[in-house]
């Protein structure tokens, strides 16, 4: 295989590191993404603050329609029926697309040493997670752990987009310094 790559000149690592630029999404998803961010945080306050106000369920939205509303169940299985609040489901979805959108948009210098910062900080992201969910697991125990799972969720990409633009901000200082 190795003959046969050196022969057709490939370079795998050249073509799996350099190319990943194609997989970033335009620049203009940066603000999207940060309004996005914006509504899904205020959102998530209020929702702190005023649980019993923001309460939103199928059958509400299916009213907003003109649908008829949909028989809720009275039981306490967990499972979803139509009188599930689904307020913070979409929070959820408001904060991780936003996060995708503001973590994997293209920079406006996007060069290799850009990309190299990138990799970089998802893989930093990837064990500080790590070590955040490993203590976690040793110091909560029972249904305190449920939270910690939800946020869970979201920390990995939210540290990434800190590690990543902290790392962009030190490379620059450091480059205007040195002109």
């Amino acid at each position: 295989m190795y003959i046969l790559c050196n022969e057709l000149n490939f370079n795998f690592k050249s073509y799996f590191i350099m190319k990943t630029t194609r997989m970033l999404l335009p620049r203009s998803f940066k603000v999207a993404g940060l309004c996005l961010f914006a509504v899904g945080a205020i959102l998530g306050v209020l929702y702190c603050l005023l649980p019993d106000s923001l309460q939103l369920t199928l059958n509400d939205l299916r009213g907003l329609f003109g649908a008829e509303p949909l028989p809720t169940k009275t039981d306490f299985s967990g499972s979803f029926n139509a009188g599930s609040d689904l307020t913070l489901t979409f929070i959820g979805v408001l904060m991780v697309v936003a996060g995708v959108f503001i973590g994997f948009s293209r920079n406006k210098d996007e060069d290799e040493f850009i990309e190299q910062i990138r990799y970089e900080s998802l893989q930093l992201s990837v064990y500080l997670n790590s070590i955040v969910l490993v203590v976690c697991l040793i110091f909560v125990w029972g249904l305190s752990f449920l939270p910690v799972m939800f946020c869970s969720l979201f920390s990995l990409l939210y540290f990434f987009i800190i590690c990543f633009y902290i790392r962009v901000l030190i490379n620059k200082k450091t480059m205007r310094n040195e002109e």
